[in-house]
């Protein structure tokens, strides 16, 4: 239910349809819908942005952990050899 939400929020407003929302209430409470919008139209537009900008997959920060968890950016620099996490990396 949860993607057929996020392709109606992306690509196809007009299916959101009363029998999708019924289906939609039967499995998340409205606050949820609210988030899972609300999340889905974030990261939909942001993608639209990178890609208006001509901006490719990973083609920024692509060497850095930036946006990592501690962990991830421990792994990441241990395989690279770093050592320890570094400011803005």
């Amino acid at each position: 239910m949860a993607l057929r939400y996020t392709d109606a929020i992306c690509w196809n407003p007009s299916s959101a349809d009363d029998e999708m929302w019924r289906q939609l209430h039967a499995h998340f409470t409205e606050p949820e819908l609210v988030e899972l919008g609300s999340f889905i139209g974030y990261i939909a537009g942001g993608q639209r942005w990178i890609s208006t900008l001509g901006i490719g997959h990973g083609e920024v920060l692509a060497g850095t952990t930036v946006g990592l968890s501690p962990e991830a950016a421990r792994k990441i620099e241990a395989a690279r050899g770093d050592g320890g996490l570094a400011a803005g990396r």
